[in-house]
């Protein structure tokens, strides 16, 4: 296995380029009356903002509306965002502590709360988007250990809750001006990993070179050249106006960029059940939304990449089958992973995307 490198601020010529809009307010002004007339209050934090809810589709502002209508104004919502509570790698801590009664992280940066959810970024897990949504949905996923190994670290994980942006897009810079489309174009090239241990392998079984880099420094590294390519959602990509320093694209779809929303289980459990209840049915309602959204949103984002001169390489089956023999779940380089968050977890879950995605 090929060794990540790891790239600091230091090794970057400029400042970072910092999220989108961290800096908005948003419209969760919280009027003194409303917050002291409610019996029940959930202070929520994610790190997505109103600019970019053009882009990534939380649903987030639809829930506030839907558990306080459903509660009869006996719960506050009380949401902030960019980040102003906190980055994802802390915000689940905070749940942890009672800082905080709720929040909203990618399924990577929730691997260290619950390691489980690292099955779920190996690659080519699900063939499809569509599948991923009806796992998310699916019995099987509701009853198994995606749900319940959090609440032994005091994480309610609420369904419906995903804000899944679908497939990762792999990319290259304008600087290094190549286009992708089987494993052996990459060769050479330094692609940006996250700090996923899994993402990590995965590119260590390709011909690229892993280069571990911080988000907020992601810009002016693919502008400079400290890496020249990427996996990233499409929905981040382009709130996070990335997708200028992008030359060309390919839609290789190996893994998702979706979110988990948890709420601080023992807060949870002493809410009446009337208010469990208008959680639990504005997350549902919130997730249909989200879902339609983001499609909508995605076919936007896809135009408009193709209007700045974007290529982007559409694989046939043929094309992807070379990435999966080279990088997919079934390699043996992966079992150590599958014994580690469990075999018959991942078993589970290989059919399920199999059948989910047909």
């Amino acid at each position: 296995m090929k060794e990540t490198k790891s790239i600091s601020r230091r090794d970057i010529l400029r400042t970072s380029l910092a999220v989108v809009g961290s800096s908005a307010l948003g419209p969760f002004v919280i009027s003194t009356a409303r917050a002291q007339s409610a019996e029940h209050k959930m202070l929520f934090a994610h790190t997505f903002t109103q600019a970019s809810e053009r882009y990534v589709i939380t649903g987030l502002d639809l829930f506030k509306q839907l558990a306080e209508k459903y509660s009869e104004g006996r719960l506050l919502v009380d949401i902030h965002e960019g980040g102003k509570l906190g980055g994802q790698t802390e915000l689940p801590q905070k749940v942890q502590y009672g800082a905080i009664q709720a929040c909203q992280v990618s399924m990577q940066n929730f691997t260290p709360y619950s390691e489980v959810f690292n099955l779920l970024d190996l690659p080519f897990m699900f063939r499809t988007n569509e599948g991923f949504n009806k796992f998310l949905e699916h019995p099987d996923f509701a009853n198994s250990k995606f749900m319940t190994d959090p609440e032994r670290k005091g994480l309610k994980v609420l369904k419906g809750m995903w804000a899944n942006t679908g497939f990762r897009v792999l990319c290259v810079s304008k600087r290094a001006g190549k286009q992708i489309r089987l494993p052996v174009d990459i060769t050479g090239l330094k692609l940006r990993v996250t700090n996923s241990k899994i993402e990590q392998q995965t590119f260590a079984l390709t011909p690229a070179s892993p280069v571990s880099i911080n988000w907020a420094e992601t810009y002016q590294a693919m502008q400079q050249g400290a890496v020249d390519a990427l996996n990233v959602g499409l929905g981040p990509l382009t709130a996070n106006r990335i997708h200028e320093v992008i030359g060309t694209s390919a839609r290789v779809d190996m893994s998702f960029n979706a979110h988990v929303t948890m709420i601080s289980k023992k807060w949870f459990e002493k809410l009446p059940s009337s208010i469990q209840d208008a959680i639990e049915r504005a997350a549902q309602e919130s997730w249909d939304y989200q879902k339609s959204q983001q499609k909508t949103a995605d076919d936007r984002m896809w135009s408009e990449w193709k209007a700045a001169g974007i290529e982007i390489a559409e694989l046939s089956d043929d094309d992807r089958n070379l990435w999966v023999e080279a990088i997919g779940h079934q390699r043996p380089e992966w079992d150590s992973w599958k014994d580690r968050y469990g075999r018959q977890l991942y078993e589970q879950v290989a059919e399920l995307g199999k059948s989910l995605s047909t």
